[in-house]
């Protein structure tokens, strides 16, 4: 399998912020890679720098084969970038605004053309080709920007927060043009910190946090090493912090991996690996409400999940904050 982006040991630090500490993956040809974490992460640190916008302090970024600080210009014709905030100009129509990009990546007149209509017609925007760009809604601007950054065929196409400020229909709108590109074998790089749009598109998703990766692997694989299923538990809204400390001690019975309590609900979980059974064969649901009501205490719920991404995500950072310490 083609490597299309290979990145090791990157660090970057602005003052005494380390906005990158020694951050290695790769992204193969055909693949879909998410960048997830919070803001201040080393999303967008990463990124600037991908797209030469930043230089690495230490480490290589290379694009299909090209060292990103060594040949800068080479690098960049293999991408395509749309950012959290689109670079839209609104006195332009959307056919006018496609070609004058198509020109900033060197195309000839008929490239220009040809590109032009066969993405305006590929994400749904022919009717609104002559319309000011200023008029388009929300997802409209999404997909011309998402369009604008194809016009030269990257190879990578790196996209930003790509359904920050979206409502639920364009964004869902958006999620279903991404997975047709990733079916054609575009190759996906997103930044984000939805996790559903991260399971819902990847193939693979890199867990970042304070500038370090902190897990890899397919959302499976990341949900998997959690464990099988989350077990949670939370009192009644009048209960004593002596019923709460004692709930949490019911919890250290369970094995698992702890999960970062909610303390808005008073609520503690844990992710507990298959088979969901105490050594006597009872589910640890059924022992936790019993041992609660002998201590007295008022449960409001007790449930059973399967681990998400985003509890993968926390259960992750909180190691590593527990480790580091």
């Amino acid at each position: 399998m083609t490597t299309i982006l290979k990145i090791d040991q990157a660090t970057k630090a602005f003052g005494e912020i380390r906005a990158l500490r020694g951050v290695s993956f790769a992204v193969q040809a055909g693949e879909v890679l998410s960048l997830l974490g919070p803001n201040g992460a080393g999303k967008s640190t990463l990124i600037r720098s991908m797209t030469t916008l930043e230089q690495l302090d230490s480490g290589t970024i290379h694009i299909c084969g090209t060292e990103v600080k060594a040949d800068p210009r080479s690098a960049r014709g293999f991408i395509g970038y749309a950012g959290q905030d689109s670079a839209l100009d609104k006195v332009l129509t959307g056919r006018e605004f496609m070609r004058f990009q198509g020109g900033l990546v060197h195309l000839s007149k008929a490239e220009v053309k040809e590109r032009s209509e066969f993405l305006l017609n590929r994400f749904n925007l022919m009717d609104a080709a002559d319309r000011f760009i200023e008029g388009y809604s929300g997802g409209m601007k999404r997909r011309l920007d998402l369009a604008s950054s194809l016009m030269h065929k990257p190879k990578l196409l790196i996209l930003d927060e790509p359904s920050s400020g979206l409502d639920y229909e364009s964004r869902r709108e958006l999620w279903g043009l991404l997975s047709e590109l990733k079916n054609e074998g575009t190759s996906l790089l997103l930044a984000t910190h939805d996790f559903e749009e991260a399971d819902v598109l990847s193939t693979r998703a890199v867990m970042m946090s304070h500038g370090s990766v902190v897990g890899a692997g397919t959302p499976d694989e990341l949900r998997n090493q959690l464990g099988t299923w989350v077990l949670s538990a939370a009192l009644g809204e009048h209960q004593s912090e002596d019923h709460r400390e004692a709930l949490r001690n019911l919890f250290r019975e369970v094995p698992g991996t702890e999960m970062p309590p909610a303390p808005q609900s008073a609520e503690y979980a844990k992710a507990i690996a298959a088979g969901n059974e105490d050594a006597q064969g009872t589910p640890w649901s059924e022992w936790l409400r019993a041992a609660a009501t002998k201590a007295g205490m008022e449960l409001t719920s007790v449930s059973v999940r399967r681990p998400t991404l985003q509890d993968a995500y926390l259960a992750a950072t909180r190691l590593k904050v527990e480790v580091s310490a």
